[in-house]
């Protein structure tokens, strides 16, 4: 006895349940530099953050459709300057009555410092973003195995602060399944 399918739509349910379990079974690998962020605490309320980003969105390396997509960002990195309320990761710090960043530096081993903030009157940075890096300041060049010392003069609520710290780069990569990537 022969059985005949009549089901036109068969082939094409198969082709879509193949796309479907080729495009989940494909990764994505992200990769990124920065150099570690360092928390300096300053007073009962509030604490110093510096920490890097992204210089840039990521370029693709390498590709295969469907199946492997690999993306790394720039070599460098911006700066990100974050006085706030101890303990709490975002948002406004409330126990900021009055702040004046004297200086806010960076140098690497042997060479010259550069200045990224002197004189602002705010607890909140970001190198490379309009609304807080008036002077367009090149990106930090980072690599894996690199580090840079980081210094800071602060007046917070009359009293004032100083400090420095050596950060290391490190890369980073994430690996996640591709059709994340196509539903973005």
């Amino acid at each position: 006895m022969r059985i005949k399918i009549s089901n036109p739509l068969c082939p094409i349910k198969l082709f879509l349940v193949a796309v479907i379990i080729a495009s989940s079974a494909g990764c994505a690998k992200f990769t990124k530099y920065e150099y570690v962020s360092h928390v300096f605490p300053l007073d009962d309320g509030n604490e110093l953050v510096i920490s890097t980003f992204a210089s840039g969105y990521p370029n693709i390396k390498s590709r295969i459709s469907f199946l492997y997509k690999e993306l790394y960002a720039p070599q460098s990195v911006y700066f990100q300057f974050f006085v706030r309320e101890a303990g709490v990761t975002g948002g406004r710090n409330p126990n900021i009555e009055s702040i004046l960043v004297r200086n806010f530096s960076y140098e690497f081993p042997g060479q010259a410092s550069v200045v990224l903030i002197q004189d602002y009157p705010d607890g909140f940075w970001q190198q490379g973003q309009r609304d807080y890096d008036s002077e367009n300041l090149e990106p930090v060049p980072c690599v894996d195995g690199w580090h840079v010392r980081v210094k800071f003069d602060l007046v917070l609520n009359g009293r004032a602060f100083k400090g420095e710290h050596i950060l290391y780069a490190r890369e980073v990569s994430k690996v996640y399944p591709l059709i994340f990537d196509a539903l973005r």
